[in-house]
């Protein structure tokens, strides 16, 4: 039968051809077959030969597509099949396409010259959240406080994958360290930390260094709101995008988005 095949139709391939081609194991194309994804166009079940055609070839690829942005085999078989689920499967892929945008708009901020202070105009998403309100000594205390908050945030089962973690300033002081530490949630978390937060308009300045220097981007905002008579709606936050898990010691890297949620009749920046 092997022989009749390739003596036939030389539009097929062999799965060592297939692996050459595009750069794949011979056991992913296998583990594909498995979970019901790729179907050989012919296989001889005396020799165990398995001959592909080039829409086997684009299947392939599509699949390796899919899993490079992040998505199971059993998440990629749903998409493919699954006719009966399309919403979860929209909003797994617009999960995925937001955590894409955030890494774009990490990559763009740290090509930024530091030191720039420049202020945004931006919307923040409603958020439930943990949260944790804390006296802390200095900035090394605040980043304790905030740890545990994660800690315990991270043991309720219910911690949001994409959010990122924030704090408030609960006083009106730059220097303060009256801290409200959040950790965004699911929507379904029940406790006496959960906190609310609404969809808002907001002011912000990407800071890029020390933790100790936020303090400098707060007074900027501040200084811009009363300068324009801007009506805030809340204090100012600290979203932290880059810091010690993925910028280690390296404290010039680190990337908090420091904000001030405002009314949205705000005029464009």
């Amino acid at each position: 039968m092997g022989l009749y095949v390739k003596k036939q139709d030389e539009n097929l391939f062999k799965i060592g051809e297939i692996v050459k081609i595009l750069g794949v194991t011979r056991k992913t194309i296998l583990g594909y077959e498995e979970m019901g994804l790729l179907e050989p166009a012919i296989k001889d079940e005396s020799s165990g030969y398995r001959y592909y055609t080039a829409d086997n070839m684009t299947q392939i690829r599509s699949i390796r597509s899919l899993q490079t942005l992040g998505l199971s085999l059993a998440e990629i078989r749903e998409y493919y099949y699954d006719t009966e689920n399309l919403d979860h499967q929209l909003e797994r892929l617009m999960d995925l396409r937001a955590t894409l945008d955030r890494n774009i708009h990490l990559l763009q901020l740290r090509a930024a010259k530091p030191g720039d202070l420049s202020i945004h105009q931006v919307r923040l998403p409603q958020q439930v959240c943990f949260c944790r309100r804390y006296q802390c000594a200095d900035v090394r205390d605040a980043a304790v406080k905030l740890r545990d908050t994660y800690i315990a945030a991270a043991r309720t089962g219910k911690m949001s994958m994409s959010a990122r973690m924030f704090t408030v300033r609960m006083n009106e002081a730059a220097t303060g360290l009256d801290l409200l530490c959040c950790i965004p949630v699911e929507e379904d978390f029940i406790g006496e930390e959960r906190t609310e937060f609404a969809e808002t308009s907001a002011l912000c300045i990407y800071y890029r260094g020390a933790y100790e220097g936020i303090g400098s981007a707060i007074t900027i905002l501040n200084e811009y709101v009363q300068a324009n008579a801007i009506e805030t709606t809340g204090k100012f936050r600290s979203i932290y995008l880059e810091g010690p898990p993925n910028r280690g010691t390296h404290m010039s890297d680190y990337i908090t988005q420091v904000v001030i949620p405002i009314l949205p009749c705000c005029k464009s920046l």
